[in-house]
């Protein structure tokens, strides 16, 4: 194996243990969203009980499924309980996406392209290297959260369902069922629609499809076969849970998102993803390569099936999210590898130096830009002062104010619960607990005026302390 071969293979790798480390060593975890998922996955590692329903600050929670959960946990059995060991899935679930994005996209080309022996999405090097440059993987590549791993079953689903309109074999539809079962335990009934609307739009990337009711009954039965590892995780939890979590579990925290009727829905206003499109695209938007290369793309849409294929992918899960209610950035990171794919046919008369070169540049400021930040930006996110606080009195009972999201069960290693109480009714609750501690973040000192201050210090935004009751 010479040198170029073995920097080919060898340079995403390498570049996926340098975020993980620049991640461990420069940035906290980030409340609330990090906090409460590794805090989630802490209480699962205490109730030694993976079938048993979720829990976050040791009260029942259904806003998630478990699989993230599941290989936190599996990484902790392995390593000993850490935010490093915790960290390592996630990590390995985004450099896993680079590896099936290039191979769904050299799949589209042999099989869909009208020209398949010259599209970009053959070249497997530069198709990595363009995603892995893209501004979402330098950001979300390491945050503890469910997108990537989603994407990771998208992909495959996506790998199944060429392989199935090509061959028909029932082992393909079979595996079909299963990745969509393991993107719902991933997060939820979302994984049905990031691949769902291009199954269904099959006549219009395979013009030569035939016995189309064959195809649409076929994916009757990749939904029925997904169900088998859902219900697996589903039936032993909802023996263990009251009707009322098992309504949230299965129906009120997806139908919740999509109306709004949620207390965690996000909701926002149908624009809000037209915005952000910029930025999922960066750095290639940048490019004129990409904008020359409009009319052409534009040209070859009655021609080629691979753009109609990518297309039927990302344009209806867009819109979709567009008309949901429920909105954040990163439900678009599964529509990513779609999104790169469109920019490697608008960069194929870019050398692949360039992109190298690019993906270099890219990855040096965003590791640098984290070392900056560590000192400055990321001091407003640690929770390390309160936690060491939260050490020192291992038996003192605790209240947060308010609104409480298990920010400090995993970073302190609670064994028990934070009460979440409202600031109007922490001195009742200082009167059933003397010598109990409260975390309060508030914005005046006005607001905490009346409680004895042990500490404070500055936190996304506001002011957080530590107060006692104050002295009779």
């Amino acid at each position: 194996m010479n040198r170029q071969q073995l920097i080919s293979r060898l340079w995403l790798p390498a570049l996926g243990v340098a975020l993980f480390l620049t991640a461990i060593l420069c940035r906290p975890l980030l409340p609330i969203d990090e906090t409460r998922y590794m805090s989630v996955a802490w209480e699962m590692s205490l109730h030694q009980g993976w079938l048993d329903p979720l829990t976050k600050n040791f009260e029942p929670y259904s806003h998630k499924p478990p699989l993230l959960f599941w290989l936190i946990n599996m990484f902790w059995a392995m390593f000993g309980i850490s935010r490093w060991a915790g960290e390592i899935p996630i990590v390995l679930s985004s450099v896993l996406c680079i590896y099936l994005t290039s191979i769904l996209g050299r799949l589209i080309a042999r099989n869909l392209a009208a020209d398949n022996q010259q599209s970009p999405l053959l070249d497997t090097q530069r198709l990595c290297l363009i995603m892995a440059a893209s501004l979402p993987f330098m950001i979300y590549g390491t945050l503890v959260m469910f997108d990537f791993l989603v994407c990771i079953f998208t992909l495959l689903s996506l790998i199944l369902v060429l392989r199935y309109s090509d061959k028909r074999r029932l082992l393909d539809l079979i595996l079909l069922g299963v990745c969509l079962g393991f993107g719902v335990l991933a997060k939820g009934p979302v994984a049905y629609l990031y691949v769902l609307p291009c199954y269904l739009l099959a006549p219009l990337w395979k013009p030569d499809l035939t016995n189309l009711k064959g195809w649409y009954f076929s994916c009757l039965g990749a939904i029925l076969v997904s169900a088998i590892p859902v219900l697996f995780w589903l039936i032993p939890v909802l023996k263990e849970s009251n009707n009322q979590f098992a309504f949230w579990l299965v129906w009120n925290q997806t139908a919740g998102r999509v109306t709004g009727n949620f207390g965690e829905a996000h909701v926002r206003p149908f624009y809000f993803y037209l915005p952000l499109l910029p930025g999922f695209l960066m750095p290639w938007i940048f490019f004129p390569a990409v904008w020359r290369s409009i009319p052409a793309l534009k040209a070859s849409f009655k021609t080629d099936n691979s753009l109609r294929f990518i297309l039927c992918w990302c344009v209806p899960v867009f819109i979709a999210f567009s008309l949901i209610s429920g909105k954040q950035p990163h439900y678009l990171v599964p529509l990513v590898p779609a999104m790169m794919m469109l920019m490697a046919l608008g960069l194929r008369t870019i050398p692949t130096k360039t992109l190298a070169k690019t993906l270099a540049i890219v990855a040096l400021l965003f590791i640098a830009g984290q070392g900056i930040a560590k000192h400055y930006f990321f001091k407003k996110y640690d929770l390390t002062p309160i936690v060491e606080i939260i050490h020192q009195h291992p038996d003192a009972p605790f209240a947060y104010v308010s609104n409480y999201h298990a920010e400090f069960n995993f970073l302190a290693r609670r064994t028990s619960h934070i009460d979440d109480v409202n600031l109007e009714d922490l001195g009742a609750w200082f009167d059933k607990n003397p010598q109990g501690l409260a975390i309060v973040r508030y914005m005046k000192p006005e607001e905490v005026g009346p409680y004895t201050m042990t500490f404070t210090m500055r936190y996304r935004g506001r002011h957080i302390g530590i107060f006692t009751k104050p002295p009779q």
